[in-house]
């Protein structure tokens, strides 16, 4: 796992910040798992070749070629796999805040009224489905001068209104007040998004953008419980669901579920339950 800022970490050293949007062009031949993230800017992710992961704050998405994604800024965890064919590449489109403002300042009355009729709520991370527009955009991209800020600000409203006029209920979503301003509700909906994950306390540390000692005073105090004791206590309950009903087996969960071997998923199983994994099914 390698930790990254970006667009920044994409810039030769010594180049000045990029204009307020930006286009990098991203190849490798080497699949990486769960990378950590900050986000300075908003971000579309077009792949060209492989897939991705990207886990956010209360949801987790995974895509390929038939698909794109909006990503607002923060932190997340991203992991890519090359494809069939040994590589993995994706057109990223950068861009601030001001310019997404804007965008809605343009169209405010459509985009409320879109809001207000579905009912949508704000998610954070955004997915649309390709087709031959999209597919000709991601193609035109490489073709626009960096130096360029009409060019480029142009180019992202030109993606921006084509969704807007075919997939507005995602899209508005992104600028729909959060469900709930509530910090402690915000927190105890992020933890009960990842109960099923194998998100680490660390990682859930980072993806709530807080320190280790912030977390867990939070944590005990909202769940009156250790974040150790309590996340262990609920996947331990997931884990007899994929092996009650799932009729899974113990060696195909343990990962899954946030364990590095069948024998740490056993001890804490057995911890709770009083039998091994396998011994519950059977009975």
């Amino acid at each position: 796992m390698n930790n990254y800022q970006i667009p920044s970490d994409f810039l030769t050293p010594g180049t000045k910040s990029p204009i307020s949007t930006y286009v990098h062009h991203y190849q490798t031949e080497k699949s990486t798992v769960r990378n950590r993230i900050v986000l300075s800017t908003h971000l579309f992710c077009f792949l060209t070749e492989g897939t991705k992961e990207v886990v956010m704050s209360n949801k987790i998405v995974r895509f390929g070629s038939e698909s794109f994604v909006l990503i607002t800024s923060g932190n997340c965890f991203m992991s890519e796999k090359i494809s069939q064919k040994g590589a993995y590449s994706s057109a990223l489109l950068f861009f601030d805040h001001a310019l997404l403002q804007e965008f809605h300042f343009t169209y405010k009355p459509e985009i409320d009224r879109i809001i207000k009729n579905k009912n949508i709520q704000n998610k954070g991370i955004f997915q649309f489905k390709k087709d031959a527009f999209t597919h000709s955009f991601v193609q035109s991209l490489p073709f626009v001068p960096k130096h360029s800020a009409e060019l480029n600000r142009l180019k992202l409203h030109e993606i921006l209104l084509y969704l807007l006029e075919t997939q507005p209920e995602e899209l508005c979503s992104i600028f729909a007040s959060a469900e709930n301003n509530n910090e402690d509700l915000l927190f105890k909906n992020i933890i009960d998004s990842n109960i099923d994950s194998n998100l680490t306390i660390q990682e859930l540390c980072f993806i709530c953008n807080m320190s280790l000692s912030t977390f867990k005073r939070k944590f005990t105090r909202i769940f009156n419980d250790s974040p150790t004791s309590w996340l262990r206590r609920k996947r331990m309950e997931h884990a007899a669901f994929l092996l009650s009903y799932n009729k899974e087996r113990p060696s195909d969960i343990y990962l899954r579920l946030g364990y590095e071997s069948l024998s740490s998923f056993t001890q804490s199983f057995k911890s709770i339950y009083g039998k091994t994994p396998k011994e519950y099914q059977l009975s």
